[in-house]
């Protein structure tokens, strides 16, 4: 029995078109498990679909424990699929040894889901290096960039036919890493870390000393103070742009916002090819969530709506609305 299950993780089998399929890129045991768990306390509606977590070859994160966790626990409704073919940012924004895998990956699924977590490398939006920028798994940025650009297009090749062109219902949503990412690939700009390129400040207790509404991660943990936090990320409130997404999806119309879940050190600077700035920090400065002008199912939002530390503000206007993104989500699937 093992032996069959690894057959099917490994396979592209293990997709088939009797189910809808939603796309899980950076599928790790921890995002496999969050997705799980959304699910399970039904905030994320997935009935009728397959989960195809997607990751590239040359990824440094070995999909190995996801594999494993998948055979100790098994749940039919995940399966993964390797992305294979050369990548760098000189072939990101058009065709390229992936586009065909692409295309397939789009045309049997639903839509598309982009998870957080390390720094993109800067090369991919023409800009130097940051010293504080910190590059960690550069073929997973080249594939989720070159994807998302083939699914969107942007301004990098005006004459590309995005493939939501075909189904313009297409869900897509990106989370902190995941929506900058978004950004990139349509050919907008990062700014690579927010205290020192924002606010022109270089240690931990200056940014510590800010108002909590400007500080964007949890820097207390950088500093030895012999008493644990709560949670390793950071709360501060944010301003909701009226007709947003935000607001008429979520149904959230006070402003100043809610307290949302934050733990980045980059941002959106210039947004790319479509997007409309959905909210930002209560000071104006960092985009916190965008939106396409033209694909209804696409947006992004910088802070973390799928974290176990949401539990600190349970029962409050904040937590509902954190759940209100993934029943949002889940209604645009159940009405593809």
């Amino acid at each position: 029995m093992r032996l069959l299950l690894l057959l099917l993780l490994g396979s592209v089998t293990a997709w088939t078109s009797a189910q809808d399929t939603l796309l899980l890129f950076n599928p790790t045991a921890g995002n496999i498990a969050t997705i799980q768990n959304l699910a399970e306390e039904k905030l994320l509606n997935l009935e009728g679909y397959h989960i195809l977590g997607i990751y590239h070859a040359g990824e440094a994160y070995d999909y190995e424990e996801t594999r494993a966790s998948l055979l100790d626990n098994p749940d039919h409704r995940f399966s993964l699929r390797q992305v294979d073919g050369a990548l760098d940012r000189k072939v990101l924004f058009g065709n390229n040894d992936c586009t065909v895998q692409f295309e397939r990956l789009f045309m049997g699924s639903r839509g598309a889901l982009f998870m957080g977590g390390p720094d993109i490398p800067p090369g991919v939006y023409n800009e130097p290096v940051h010293l504080l920028t910190n590059v960690t798994d550069p073929q997973r940025h080249f594939m989720e960039t070159s994807f998302l650009f083939h699914l969107l297009g942007g301004s990098q090749d005006t004459l590309w036919r995005p493939f939501l062109e075909r189904d313009p219902k297409y869900l897509v949503s990106g989370i902190c890493l995941g929506m900058q990412t978004m950004n990139v690939a349509t050919g907008g700009t990062l700014i690579q870390d927010i205290p020192t390129e924002v606010f022109g400040i270089w240690s931990a207790e200056e940014v510590l000393s800010m108002p909590p509404d400007q500080v964007h991660r949890n820097y207390a943990n950088m500093i030895s103070t012999g008493c644990e936090a709560p949670t390793s990320y950071h709360f501060h409130q944010i301003n909701i742009v009226e007709g947003s997404f935000l607001q008429k999806e979520l149904r959230t119309r006070d402003n100043p916002g809610p307290l949302v879940l934050s733990s980045h050190h980059q941002a959106v600077e210039e947004p790319g090819a479509g997007w409309v700035v959905a909210a930002t920090s209560m000071d104006g400065r960092i985009i916190e969530a965008i939106e396409h002008d033209r694909y209804p199912n696409v947006m992004g939002v910088q802070f973390h709506p799928e974290k176990p530390g949401l539990s600190v503000v349970k029962d409050s206007g904040s937590y509902r609305f954190h759940k209100a993104y993934w029943r949002n989500l889940g209604t645009i699937l159940q009405k593809r």
